[in-house]
C-alpha cells in the first residue's frame, strides 16, 4: 500500500484532534451533575409569521435567579409571562428565517449561565 507521509501525518492529528474534542467536550459538560444550568424547550420548532410559539424554561441548582430573554435576529420578540415566574415567554416574529431564542441567568458567584433553542419561521402558506 502506498500512501503519502504529509497527508498520513495530517490524517492523524486531524483524528487525534478530533478524539480530544469529544472527550473534553463529553468530559466538561458531564463532570459536574451540581453545576448552574438552563434548558429551554418550545412547544414547536417552526412557526408561521406572525405566529406564537411558547418558550419554557428549566433551571437547575440556581437560586432565585431572574431570567433574561433574548432573540436574535431583531425581527423576532419574546416576550416572558411574569405570571409564570419568567420560567415561560412567548415568541413571534414578523419575517420568516432562523431565530435563535436565549435564557440567561446570573450564578450566585456572578457567572452567566445561558439555554438555548432555536425557532424557523416560514412565510404563510408554506407549510
Amino acid at each position: 500500500m502506498k500512501f503519502s507521509l504529509p497527508g498520513f501525518v495530517m490524517a492523524s492529528a486531524f483524528a487525534g484532534t478530533l478524539a480530544l474534542g469529544v472527550a473534553g467536550c463529553s468530559q466538561t459538560y458531564h463532570s459536574n451533575a451540581d453545576a448552574p444550568a438552563i434548558s429551554l424547550h418550545a412547544d414547536h420548532h417552526s412557526v408561521q409569521v406572525g405566529g406564537t410559539v411558547w418558550v419554557h424554561a428549566t433551571t437547575m441548582n440556581l437560586t432565585s435567579s431572574r431570567l433574561m430573554w433574548k432573540v436574535s435576529p431583531s425581527t423576532g420578540t419574546i416576550t416572558p409571562d411574569r405570571s409564570q415566574g419568567g420560567q415561560e415567554a412567548r415568541f413571534s416574529a414578523s419575517q420568516p428565517g432562523g431565530y435563535m431564542i436565549k435564557a440567561s441567568a446570573k450564578t450566585s458567584d456572578g457567572r452567566w449561565v445561558t439555554g438555548r433553542t432555536s425557532i424557523s419561521v416560514i412565510s404563510q402558506g408554506n407549510q
